[in-house]
């Protein structure tokens, strides 16, 4: 039986080195496949990747729809750790966000924030949040009314 004269490590190496270059990508091309992930995963994974992506995900395009509704990495995050996320999403998008969609951790101060920080909001879904009073959604009933 013959044996390879290439080392097994060396071998593993020119697969790798031979796979794609994730980096030679056009720009828009790395931004279209990153608004396909979630906000969370944008905002604690992707934006880590590379200084090419951080600075795709720091560009407010990205941030026009924030979707905290596909919570797949919540359950590594606490409430307060998701209006935090949030918030961080919607300051990223310097006021162009146009859709916002929460699920479950709504808060009077998160509601306080969007009115203030979203001029540009078109739609904001809320579902099965409790984390908010009707102080919360006088603040949003305001912005409602300025719009």
């Amino acid at each position: 039986m013959a044996s390879s004269s290439i080392p097994s490590t060396e071998v593993e190496k020119k697969i790798i080195l031979v796979g794609p270059n994730w980096l030679e990508l056009p720009r828009d091309v790395i931004a279209n496949i990153l608004k396909r992930l979630g906000t969370i995963e944008i905002l604690t994974g992707a934006c880590q990747v590379c200084p090419l992506w951080w600075n795709i995900c720091k560009d407010p395009h990205i941030w026009r729809t924030i979707n905290m509704s596909k919570l797949i990495s919540s359950r590594y995050h606490h409430g307060d750790d998701l209006v935090k996320i949030c918030c961080k999403a919607i300051e990223r998008s310097c006021g162009q966000v146009e859709e916002i969609e929460i699920h479950h951790f709504a808060t009077d101060d998160l509601l306080a924030y969007i009115a203030e920080s979203a001029g540009h909001l078109r739609h904001l879904r809320l579902t099965s949040c409790r984390g908010f009073s009707d102080k919360g959604f006088r603040e949003l009933k305001k912005f409602i009314l300025n719009f």
